[in-house]
């Protein structure tokens, strides 16, 4: 009915590791002490960004503008120029690469790898909430290896796909 899911991406690069918590079925994390009194955190959906000198909060599935918190460090904040393209919207970008053969922001490049990625939480928590080591070039889990299992149909004798 509900569940919570961490993450841990390691460093690629020149980026650093990134740690996501997931929450769901009305499961949500802990208030922010930074969140202005009197605003609450969504029980549907919503992000917490957390960084090295500060967090932002952004409601709904990013619809809304992200926001510093508290407030007031939105208010002293100067936003930089825009210089990346602006998404004409997702259901509206679809149609386009239909009829013009442009691409998407979300294609399968970013958005396999996002699936991937919500699928093993969905493995996790098919196996008690167990911690599981990914290997993403071979697509299995090597630490837990009946999670596997949850990966691939296994097909009664006479069918294949």
């Amino acid at each position: 009915m509900a569940c919570t899911v961490h993450y841990e991406f390691p460093a690629r690069g020149q980026m650093p590791g990134v740690r996501l918590h997931w929450y769901d079925g009305g499961m949500i994390p802990a208030r922010p002490v930074e969140l202005d009194a009197g605003r609450e955190l969504s029980r549907e959906d919503g992000v917490i960004f957390v960084g090295d000198k500060g967090k932002m909060y952004v409601e709904g599935w990013g619809g809304n503008s992200p926001r510093l918190i508290p407030e007031q460090r939105m208010r002293d904040y100067k936003r930089p120029a825009r210089t990346l393209p602006r998404s004409v919207g997702h259901h509206r970008e679809w149609i386009e690469a239909c009829k013009k053969g442009t691409g998407t922001r979300s294609n399968f490049d970013f958005a396999g790898a996002l699936t991937e990625a919500v699928l093993l939480g969905t493995v996790s928590v098919r196996m008690g909430g167990a911690r599981l080591l990914w290997d993403s070039e071979n697509m299995k889990v090597t630490n837990l290896i009946e999670a596997n299992d949850y990966l691939h149909y296994r097909y009664r004798d006479g069918w294949t796909l």
